[in-house]
């Protein structure tokens, strides 16, 4: 169930870097399914914000990597996770639905997050309960 979590872990840092350095370098217009016909603030705007989630993606490879000193970060970057296709969500709702594309991202963002919560607490939760029962 560990490699099962790590795979996940890094599948995120994988997507994260790819597609936060692809935004940095090449703005609105580097964004599957846009026209890249945005205003200069919001292009500056996805610029700024993409360095946050290549951030993300270096932290979860480094939760990955080091999954059992690191194991309590994993609510946090699921939780994070889940609150990105909240957003997502949101924005369909309030604004309208994006190109197709990026519709499975969404779904994904909001089912991941249940499942590593899952592996989360048979893993760890469930183990540090027993631990605890013993002393």
């Amino acid at each position: 169930m560990e490699s099962i979590l790590k795979c996940i872990l890094y599948a995120i840092s994988l997507v994260a870097l790819v597609t936060g350095l692809n935004v940095l370098i090449g703005g609105a217009a580097a964004i599957p399914g846009s026209s890249g016909a945005v205003e200069a603030t919001v292009d500056n705007e996805l610029r700024f914000f993409s360095a946050f989630w290549i951030a993300y993606g270096a932290f979860c490879f480094w939760v990955a990597r080091n999954i059992k000193e690191q194991r309590f970060f994993i609510p946090l970057i699921a939780s994070v996770f889940f609150l990105s296709g909240l957003g997502r969500l949101i924005s369909i709702l309030l604004i309208g639905p994006p190109s197709s594309i990026l519709i499975p991202p969404m779904i994904l963002e909001l089912v991941m997050p249940i499942v590593m919560a899952m592996i989360y607490r048979k893993l760890y939760i469930k183990n540090m309960t027993s631990v605890q029962a013993g002393m």
